[in-house]
């Protein structure tokens, strides 16, 4: 997918930097803040102008990512061209997903179809495969500002510098966590996870874990080789394999879900994570990742209506958004 340039602005340009130049992916609308910091990806940020943009790292370029008609507009924030950006940021946003094709199909799903209408902009991300599965193995019983802070922090202490500021660095290679130990990462505030992050930098570093080639593995034979893994079960491996190595079948299920599953279509309340993710693949098949999201974010969302009330109502859809509804 190609990209026009467009000249640089106060509301894309943050540093206001004559060096710096946006450009438009005409890629459909994408809701940045559901997609880019709603629990897929971890290192991105709000940036505090009041436009909505978020600011993160893409392969090893610093980016502002912002909303706009019929697309996104993308701004290198690292001094550099924006050469290369077009498909760097379209390769991220996962652009094999058959969105239209989900749209038609779940339309008049009783969940899935008021979902659509009123998220329809969420997207499936394709990031690193090292990164994420770091990141997932962080998220055990675990929120995202807490995985947030423990991944960012991390970056922080071995990645490499690549633009102004203090988040803008590199995520360290595997060989860099192994060296540095478990003790460094429970020092950082990782706790146990620690003793499984190491084992897994060791596994993709010595390329026990060949982890880019389960792109091209099997669902079944790429989940396998995830959970042998110490301290990844399922759930972690759907989700590396969800949002980083491209099996649009992986269905991530935690309680959260399972409940939404029995709500809306019938699965025994008491199923086990393992049913239920069984399920839902036969179920939604190819679409299982895109529906698992859009599920979790419609829950999500009415869950902090009925717990927290106030304008987290405003961004719950209008049948979850009543105090109580949650249920």
């Amino acid at each position: 997918m190609t990209a026009s340039e467009r000249p640089p602005s106060a509301g894309t340009n943050p540093n206001n930097r004559a060096d710096e130049e946006s450009i438009f992916l005409p890629v459909g609308f994408v809701d940045v803040s559901a997609t880019l910091d709603g629990g897929q990806a971890f290192r991105w940020w709000l940036e505090p102008d009041g436009t909505g943009d978020y600011r993160g790292v893409v392969g090893r370029r610093v980016v502002r990512i912002g909303e706009s008609d019929g697309g996104l507009v993308v701004t290198p924030v690292d001094g550099k061209d924006a050469f290369g950006l077009s498909h760097a940021v379209t390769d991220y946003l996962g652009p094999y997903q058959d969105l239209d094709g989900f749209r038609t199909k779940f339309a008049d799903d009783p969940c899935l179809g008021p979902s659509l209408r009123g998220y329809s902009g969420l997207r499936i991300l394709r990031q690193d495969p090292w990164e994420c599965l770091f990141s997932f193995i962080c998220s055990s019983t675990s929120n995202i500002p807490r995985i947030k802070l423990n991944v960012g922090s991390v970056a922080q202490r071995l990645g490499f510098s690549i633009g102004p500021g203090d988040r803008d660095v590199t995520f360290p290679e595997p060989e860099m966590i192994a060296e540095s130990g478990e003790q460094f990462l429970r020092d950082m505030g990782l706790g146990f996870r620690a003793k499984y992050l190491v084992p897994a930098a060791e596994a993709v570093a010595s390329g026990n874990l060949p982890l880019a080639d389960l792109r091209e593995a099997s669902y079944a034979d790429a989940r396998a080789a995830l959970v042998e893994l110490h301290g990844v079960g399922e759930k972690v491996a759907d989700c590396v394999l969800a949002f980083s190595l491209d099996k649009p079948e992986s269905f991530i299920v935690d309680r959260h879900i399972l409940r939404a599953l029995h709500k809306w279509y019938g699965v025994p309340e008491k199923a086990s994570l393992t049913y239920a993710a069984d399920w839902a693949r036969d179920y939604f098949g190819d679409y299982s990742a895109l529906a698992n999201q859009y599920m979790f974010h419609r829950e999500r969302l009415a869950r902090r209506a009925a717990d927290w009330g106030g304008s987290h109502r405003d961004r719950a859809l209008p049948e979850d958004s009543q105090v109580g509804r949650y249920d």
